[in-house]
């Protein structure tokens, strides 16, 4: 039973449930899941350090505007937000890289808009599978099923 496992695993996988009843595809919630690894990994997001710790926020309340989908880690700033102050390490003793992580590829900006842009497509899914979930439970109700 789900009620068996530790109630931030329970939240996440009813989360991916419900998108995924949602019409959103394993391969959009594959690509926002890694996109948001990378973005919590390059802005130095502490999220704890136990088992769990990438999800142990889908316990905590929803901020559509600072959290992020999946893992509902907060970024500290507007997920919407042109501006990030790249650089700032909020983990505590943590060794520092040899090379940032620009010099490596990876740039928090250009990854936020990735993940804007997938954000973006998962809610314009959502929506159009809302109408059709809308228009089913009228027609269920005019048939006396609800």
């Amino acid at each position: 039973m789900i009620e068996d496992y530790p109630e931030c695993y329970s939240a996440f996988l009813r989360k991916v449930r419900d998108l995924r009843n949602l019409g959103v595809s394993d391969e959009m919630l594959v690509t926002l899941w890694n996109l948001e690894l990378k973005l919590i990994e390059i802005l130095h997001l502490d999220l704890g350090g136990g088992e769990l710790s990438l999800i142990e926020g889908c316990t905590v309340e929803v901020d559509l505007e600072r959290r992020l989908l999946l893992s509902n880690a907060d970024l500290g700033v507007p997920l919407m937000a042109r501006d990030v102050q790249a650089g700032l390490d909020f983990s505590a003793g943590r060794l520092k890289e040899l090379f940032e992580g620009r010099a490596m590829g990876e740039d928090a900006i250009l990854l936020l808009g990735e993940y804007r842009v997938l954000l973006q497509l998962i809610r314009e899914t959502v929506a159009r599978e809302m109408k059709v979930i809308k228009g089913s439970l009228r027609w269920a109700k005019m048939v006396g099923i609800l």
